[in-house]
């Protein structure tokens, strides 16, 4: 169970000294969601370190039930939890194209979220499985780009999740000559990779 904290105070200054100073810690120790309401401003805070507790101990809990003996590492950098999972049984973890590990990542969010009212970010990792993916993606979309400069001709992609489209964007601006554009609704959004004379 992670606990939320309640603070008011007639500002957010005032607010914020109160809630460091009883709870003993930093700022960037915390996650606070902050608003005012009848002329006092008010900040419910949670601990990171209390997130990451629950954490641990969700999962540690899931991984036992599954079967799994898992190691569990989890660092927290800018607000987002990033959770690495090592385990005896890496594939069992993972599942099917990474639909285990996305559907544990859903399920930890969601709990949180439920738990807290605060939308925390956490990813999860197993054996550095999605890292991986994601390398193997950028060098996709890499050798894409380097297509529509060679051919001239631009390249629609096949639909894929914000995620996604931002690294294509991310890596498309590292280019010249190249330029993107997303298109469509969600869950169809893709993007075109095209070139441009400058």
């Amino acid at each position: 169970m992670v606990q939320v904290y309640k603070f008011e105070d007639e500002n957010e200054e005032k607010c914020r000294l109160k809630c460091l100073d009883e709870l003993d810690v930093y700022n960037n120790e915390i996650l606070t969601k902050e608003y005012e309401e009848e002329n006092k401003y008010v900040m419910e805070v949670v601990k990171k370190e209390d997130i990451k507790s629950f954490i641990r101990e969700y999962l540690e809990k899931v991984t036992t039930e599954m079967g799994l003996d898992a190691k569990i590492e989890i660092n927290e950098d800018e607000d987002v939890f990033s959770v690495k999972l090592f385990s005896n049984n890496n594939p069992i973890l993972i599942g099917k194209d990474g639909r285990t590990l996305t559907s544990l990542q859903n399920l930890i969010r969601q709990t949180l979220s439920n738990q807290i009212k605060f939308n925390v970010k956490v990813n999860l990792d197993a054996s550095n499985y999605r890292q991986k993916k994601e390398r193997f993606f950028e060098k996709d979309i890499k050798n894409i780009i380097n297509d529509v400069m060679r051919t001239k001709d631009e390249i629609k992609l096949d639909p894929m999740n914000s995620y996604k489209r931002r690294i294509v964007h991310s890596i498309a601006s590292e280019y010249y000559n190249i330029e993107t554009e997303s298109f469509g609704e969600e869950p169809n959004r893709y993007v075109v990779i095209r070139y441009v004379e400058k």
